[in-house]
């Protein structure tokens, strides 16, 4: 983070404090054989098991295929890009608050 995002250290030490306190460790079975790089497997067995909502990445199998994008939304999981994922964020930002 430092090289590639010219972060100070102290930066670099808060982010990763906050990503320690708010990650859930999952143990997953591995059994998951669905997608062309076994290694994608494996992160979407963990989004699946650790409950997330969503999947953002950069990587194009995940993003494109038809039959894993089908079994993570049957799991609650919607796999995204992560322009997609940021523009949804702005949307939440700007949307007003109930009883405001």
């Amino acid at each position: 983070m430092r090289r590639r995002f010219a972060f100070v250290r102290r930066d670099v030490n808060t982010y990763l404090r906050v990503i320690a306190t708010r990650s859930v460790l999952v143990s997953i079975p591995r059994t998951l054989k669905i997608c062309r790089d076994p290694d994608d497997n494996d992160i979407l067995e963990a989004a699946i098991h650790g409950g997330a909502q969503y999947l953002v990445t950069r990587d194009d199998d995940l993003k494109r295929d038809l039959d894993l994008i089908h079994i993570a939304r049957q799991q609650g999981l919607r796999v995204v890009s992560v322009a997609h994922f940021l523009a949804y964020l702005s949307r939440r930002r700007k949307r007003p608050r109930a009883g405001r």
